[in-house]
């Protein structure tokens, strides 16, 4: 016979089997009692909380032949057997996520046509429905709206905001709600009493918490620690086959962190890699320890909150009174960050050294520290950029204004001395790089150019009036990151390339009259 995994030897077989779910089994058998089951359904929630189980059950119970009607689906007439063994011909599962053309939705069209087989109803369960094809939704739209009598649509996913508003419209739906911890933890306690394992208190905690809500998930990690064919668990032992390291670790990572001792905490991180721990699930748990600090500045009595020993409470407590909350803040978004990055990085480990380096200097995620300066000192600039502000005027442009004249800004034709047109594209890809950390659909300055720039502007060229209102409507955000790199703020300007070239004529000209009228003393137009 073959071995069947911890979740589906656990399936729930009838309503008041399934966890967590109360409110929607106390909907659905109130219906099939007064025989009011609407023709369509949709089941939201997150994965692992029993929205297929529960579709499976109603479908027990809409071909039950138990003979107490109150207490169907009985699980145990010949109908609800060969559903939970998936052989009824009258209960029709579909993997939309590989059956999502209009294809296969007109094949369902044609076959909801027939009458059921050998049931009451013919059932149709169509799991993970996002993914089906916007022209297959289209065509399931008339026959979710009107099936025929014996028949009924369950739909299940875990992203209903990516459904038509013309499918949610025809369903009854039903959400479900993440699965308490306290409810987790006793069912895997059950578990392992009905294989003759102990397992502590703290252990089941620490298997619910990395669950978060999925009983699928709490009973896979439940099985990994069962396989090792230990009769008794406690939490040490799960951490070991979780991959994961003790709360105290993370109490001394930060500790170090915030005390700016970050060869320690490198060296600390090495020794947890070494014993084989799994760093992604590291960077998780880190930034679940800062969560804790940040719960512990606010809430007096913890403890359910956090399901943690009080000893390791009062350690967070201490802790935490000794952090900002901003530096709190700050650290939870950076590993948040690269949490993010990690999922597509074969590097993992190197990410994590950079947020440690990250979050015990100050420095922005993915960008260098600023330089401690002396109040006197003249504003940080970019290491690798010179500044073209530094650099002077010609002299011919101060005597071409008039005495009392204020001098309006003028941006230099060609890169300021000492910055190329190299540097000054250096420095629009460093701000390019910064401004996409924070807003991604900055992209577009990526087909900008930065051509001049003056004491008061820098001069952004583009090549599309669509490009030119994106970096005009972020200004703020460009002209900011600008000021960053080079230490004084600037006001953008930014032309097309056309509207460029004819503006440069105008400078050009107004230049020309500016030295004229110097020369000969007198006004000077030109027609």
């Amino acid at each position: 016979m073959q071995y069947k995994a911890l979740y589906r030897e656990n399936r729930p077989e009838v309503f008041s089997e399934i966890l967590g779910q109360d409110h929607i089994v106390k909907i659905l058998r109130n219906q099939i009692a007064t025989d009011t089951v609407s023709h369509a359904y949709l089941f939201c929630g997150t994965r692992g909380t029993g929205k297929t189980t529960t579709a499976r059950i109603l479908a027990k119970a809409m071909n039950c032949t138990g003979e107490d009607e109150a207490e169907r689906p009985c699980g145990r007439c010949d109908n609800c057997v060969a559903i939970s063994e998936g052989n009824f011909i009258d209960v029709i599962e579909i993997d939309a996520a590989s059956n999502r053309g209009i294809d296969n939705i007109r094949e369902l069209r044609e076959s909801v046509k027939y009458p059921p087989g050998i049931g009451r109803k013919k059932i149709y369960i169509i799991d993970e429905v996002h993914m089906l094809s916007t022209e297959a939704f289209n065509a399931l739209l008339k026959t979710l709206e009107e099936p025929p009598e014996d028949v009924i649509f369950i739909l299940a996913t875990t992203n209903p905001e990516k459904l038509p508003q013309t499918v949610l419209s025809r369903c009854m739906r039903l959400d479900f709600k993440r699965v308490p911890e306290a409810t987790i933890m006793q069912n895997m306690k059950d578990i392992c009493a009905a294989h003759g394992v102990e397992i502590t208190d703290d252990a089941l905690r620490l298997l619910a918490t990395n669950a978060d809500g999925s009983v699928r998930d709490s009973l896979s990690l439940l099985e990994q620690c069962l396989s090792s064919g230990d009769k008794t668990l406690d939490r040490d032992t799960v951490l070991d086959y979780l991959g994961a390291v003790p709360e105290e670790f993370y109490i001394e990572l930060t500790e170090k962190v915030v005390t700016h001792n970050i060869s320690d905490a490198l060296f600390l991180l090495d020794q947890a890699l070494k014993e084989g721990k799994d760093v992604k699930q590291m960077m998780k748990d880190w930034m679940a320890h800062f969560r804790n600090l940040l719960i512990t500045q606010f809430v007096s009595d913890p403890e359910d909150m956090l399901n943690m020993s009080r000893e390791n409470i009062e350690k967070l407590r201490d802790q935490s009174a000794r952090i900002e909350l901003a530096e709190l803040n700050r650290s939870i978004i950076t590993l948040a960050k690269t949490i993010n990055d990690a999922r597509y990085s074969t590097q993992a480990r190197i990410l994590m050294e950079v947020a440690i380096v990250t979050i015990a200097t100050g420095a922005s995620y993915g960008q260098a520290p600023a330089p401690a300066m002396p109040q006197t000192a003249v504003p940080a600039r970019s290491t690798t950029v010179r500044d073209p502000a530094r650099t002077k005027r010609a002299p011919e442009t101060a005597t071409r204004q008039p005495a009392g004249a204020q001098e309006p800004p003028v941006i230099a034709k060609t890169p300021a001395a000492g910055s190329s047109a190299a540097d000054l594209d250096e420095l629009w890809s460093e701000v390019f790089e910064d401004a996409e950390n924070v807003l991604p659909s900055m992209n577009a300055m990526r087909k900008a150019t930065l051509s001049e720039m003056n004491e008061k502007e820098f001069k952004v060229i583009v090549d599309s009036e669509f490009i030119k209102t994106r970096l005009e409507n972020e200004s703020q955000l460009i002209c900011e990151i600008m000021e960053n790199h080079t230490g004084t703020h600037r006001r953008m300007v930014c032309r097309l390339q056309g509207q460029d070239k004819s503006e440069d004529m105008e400078v050009r000209l107004g230049d020309v009259v500016d030295k004229a009228e110097s020369i000969l003393g007198t006004s000077v137009k030109i027609k």
